[in-house]
C-alpha cells in the first residue's frame, strides 16, 4: 500500500515536470509553476493536495497515467522509483514490481541528466549536517601521516581537520537557526 506521503511525493515530482492534474471527468486540469517554496511544499500544492486525496481523489488523475489518486491510496498499489528516470511511479502491489506505466512516457528528451531532477522539499539543517557528517568521513578515511612526519611536526592535519568540520558544523548551523528564527 502507498502511503499519502508518497503518493503527494509522486504527485510533487510529476508536477515540477510540467505534468497536470485531471481533477474532473469534464477535464478540468489543474497546472501549479511553483511546487516548492523554501522547504516545504508550497501552500497552493498543499492546498491542490487537501481538495485531491479528501474530496476529489477518485476523479483526479495525473497527466499521462491511467491510475486516478484514490486508486493509488488503495491497498492495490505501491510507489516505486521508476527504472528508466528514477522518479516515482506507481505499481501494482502484488507479482513482479514492475510500473504499469511511467509519466516521463510522454516527455521530450527525458531523462535529462544536465537538468535538475525533481525533489522533495530539503530542510537546509539536515543537508548541512549531512554534509558535514561526509566531510568528517572522509576526512577519518584518509591515510594517516607517516610515523616520522608525525612525531616532527607541531600539529596533527586530521586533528585539525576534525576540529574544523566540527566548527564549521556549529558556525553553519547557528547561522541557519538564526535565519529560521530571526527573534534569536
Amino acid at each position: 500500500m502507498a502511503s499519502r506521503t508518497l503518493v503527494k511525493n509522486y504527485l510533487a515530482q510529476w508536477m515540477q515536470m510540467g505534468k497536470t492534474v485531471r481533477l474532473s471527468p469534464q477535464g478540468e486540469e489543474v497546472h501549479i509553476y511553483k511546487i516548492i517554496q523554501g522547504e516545504r511544499y508550497s501552500p497552493l500544492f498543499n492546498q491542490l493536495w487537501d481538495e485531491i486525496s479528501t474530496t476529489k481523489a477518485k476523479e483526479a488523475y495525473l497527466s499521462g497515467t491511467d491510475q486516478s489518486i484514490g486508486e493509488l491510496l488503495s491497498n492495490k498499489w505501491e510507489i516505486i522509483a521508476c527504472a528508466r528516470c528514477n522518479l516515482l511511479v506507481p505499481s501494482i502491489d502484488m507479482g513482479p514490481r514492475v510500473p504499469v506505466c511511467c509519466p516521463c512516457d510522454d516527455l521530450p528528451n527525458h531523462p535529462n541528466l544536465d537538468s535538475v531532477a525533481p525533489h522533495v522539499p530539503i530542510t537546509l539543517v539536515s543537508q548541512i549536517d549531512n554534509l558535514c557528517d561526509r566531510l568528517a568521513q572522509k576526512s577519518q578515511n584518509q591515510p594517516s601521516e607517516p610515523q616520522d612526519v608525525a612525531e616532527n611536526a607541531t600539529y596533527s592535519s586530521v586533528e585539525e581537520d576534525r576540529h574544523t568540520i566540527s566548527h564549521l558544523r556549529n558556525s553553519m548551523l547557528k547561522l541557519v537557526k538564526s535565519h529560521n528564527n530571526p527573534a534569536i
